[in-house]
């Protein structure tokens, strides 16, 4: 993906456990240019994305993390945002991630949700006007929006996450840490998440979710959403 602009890569994750997770993974490979926002409030990502702010954000940060309430908001909203907000306006590529928990639903599924939001934005002539409206190209792991005039591509990855992060860093944490503790997984992953980090980690979740990523890097689903931040 290259229209011979720079290019700034953004995830967009389903809530702050996420958004915690996935900085700390990237601190490797980008240390301080990852700018993450946990806090849900997509006024903060539009300020970051305006054509006045972008060329400073995207000379200090490689990658954008922003983590929001769940699945429903980051396709119908969220997704949409960046697009408008990006796509013909910066002149830049931009490289964005959806990283969603399966939850148990095909992986065709959660892209068809996907396709289906890209196709109606690129249709919609409230966000496009004048005839410009992007063009949608879409392969077997991603879609690729290009603007009319050649300003910028835009390019969409879905990655999942198996079951949920929460459960995901629920067992492993268990497994290598507290090995003793495993009926804490029958109350649930984000229940059994709270429990853990109010028996070792004085409540706090962040610190807890912080420290396990570091046990799951390795892991076949982290190190595939690692491969598309580039």
């Amino acid at each position: 993906m290259t229209s011979g602009g720079t290019k700034l890569n953004i995830i967009l994750c389903e809530g702050k456990n996420d958004a915690w997770f996935f900085d700390e993974v990237m601190q490797e490979q980008f240390g301080d240019r990852v700018y993450t926002t946990s806090d849900r409030r997509m006024d903060k990502l539009q300020m970051l994305l305006e054509r006045s702010c972008f060329n400073f954000i995207k000379d200090q940060y490689a990658l954008i993390i922003f983590g929001d309430n769940g699945r429903r908001t980051i396709i119908e909203k969220i997704l949409g945002r960046v697009v408008v907000d990006t796509l013909g306006k910066v002149g830049d590529d931009i490289n964005t991630i959806v990283i969603l928990d399966d939850d148990g639903v095909r992986y065709e599924e959660l892209k068809k949700n996907i396709s289906d939001k890209l196709k109606s934005i690129s249709k919609d002539t409230s966000k496009f006007t004048n005839n410009l409206y992007p063009t949608l190209e879409e392969t077997d792991d991603s879609f690729i929006l290009n603007h009319p005039k050649g300003r910028g591509i835009i390019e969409v990855q879905l990655s999942t996450v198996p079951g949920s992060l929460e459960e995901q860093v629920t067992r492993k944490c268990i497994e290598v840490k507290y090995p003793t503790n495993l009926k804490i997984l029958e109350n649930g992953p984000h229940l059994a998440l709270d429990i853990l980090a109010m028996e070792y980690y004085g409540g706090d979740n962040e610190k807890l979710i912080r420290e396990t990523s570091t046990l799951l890097k390795d892991e076949a689903w982290v190190a595939n959403i690692i491969d598309r931040v580039r």
